[in-house]
């Protein structure tokens, strides 16, 4: 039994063996470059914590579970996790009780007349 294209046997072994190569380093790139993405979604946002996540990343890929953790952690800042904009830092917290103490003394010269 012989069929149209058996002349292109050989060479279509060929054709198939680049394309299952390709596929395969294609893969390969993608799985790298999701493992990768947590951390730099965190390095370009400036999170505290940006090396950690990545290294969560690359931990969590072969099961799933840490990699989706360090992607919600990549999204997420704390208010305590970084104390520029933490309502609690210092300066902020000394500026909030200068203007309370304004604001109390207005409101006791306001009672007084």
């Amino acid at each position: 039994m012989e069929y149209a294209f058996e002349s292109l046997g050989p060479t279509l072994r060929y054709v198939v063996l680049v394309f299952m190569l390709v596929f395969a380093v294609v893969a390969l790139l993608v799985i790298v470059l999701l493992a990768a993405l947590p951390g730099q979604i965190a390095k370009r946002a400036g999170h505290p914590q940006a090396n950690a996540i990545n290294v969560c990343g690359w931990l969590g890929l072969p099961t799933g579970v840490l990699w989706v953790v360090a992607m919600v952690w990549a999204f997420t800042r704390g208010p305590l996790l970084d104390s520029r904009e933490s309502p609690l830092a210092s300066t902020t917290l000394d500026a909030q009780i200068k203007r309370l103490e304004q604001s109390i003394s207005q409101l006791e010269e306001q009672l007084r007349t």
